[in-house]
């Protein structure tokens, strides 16, 4: 799947509730294929808007949740490439759970 294409169409094909439920669905499983759906939870994430009237009462746990699973995962990584990855995607949490209102 080319998610960066999709996320890059104007408009979004994905609803926003979409958009959510990938970022929690990919980031429960950091420890397959650990590169790619890190970048994928950073696409997807920088493409939400938690002030999106559809998301917003649920967007805040659940980012909280996702950043949650990332210090886990980040914890288990030996790779210093990896480990830098993790706080990048954390660091695109940290900037969505701060417009969540």
């Amino acid at each position: 799947v080319d998610l960066p294409g999709i996320l890059s169409t104007v408009p979004l094909p994905l609803s926003q509730g979409v958009l959510l439920s990938l970022v929690q669905q990919l980031a429960c499983d950091l420890g397959n294929d650990t590169s790619q759906k890190l970048s994928w939870v950073a696409e997807a994430a920088m493409a939400l808007n938690p002030s999106d009237a559809l998301i917003m009462m649920h967007a805040r746990p659940i980012l909280e949740q996702v950043y949650q699973m990332l210090v886990r995962q980040k914890a288990t990584l030996t790779s210093p490439n990896e480990v830098n990855n993790v706080r990048m995607v954390m660091h695109v949490m940290s900037s969505m759970l701060k417009t969540c209102r």
